[in-house]
């Protein structure tokens, strides 16, 4: 038995490497298409649940609530000044 940790507690070695090793595989260009896809499914699933708790908000607001709940309140405030609070609450 190694000493390796695989990164999620139901992930087994095996697989975990297998993962990495594929990851290894990819040129630069499609790791960074592959981060890139899986940040605008993130998106979409964050305006998704904005859109059910502010059925009546256009869209340009549920991507500003995204992307305060992506910054985090303090670098949302700092960014934004007042007009951040709209989108905080």
């Amino acid at each position: 038995m190694s000493d390796y940790k695989p990164q999620a507690s139901d992930t087994t070695e095996a697989i975990d490497r297998l993962v990495f090793d594929g990851f290894r595989a990819m040129t630069p260009a499609e790791r960074l298409e592959l981060a890139a896809a899986a940040s605008r499914s993130l998106e979409q699933l964050t305006i998704a649940g904005l859109r059910i708790k502010y059925p009546n908000a256009a869209d340009e607001e549920l991507r500003r609530r995204a992307g305060a709940i992506r910054l985090g309140p303090e670098l949302t405030r700092r960014a934004f000044g007042d007009a951040a609070e709209a989108w905080l609450e």
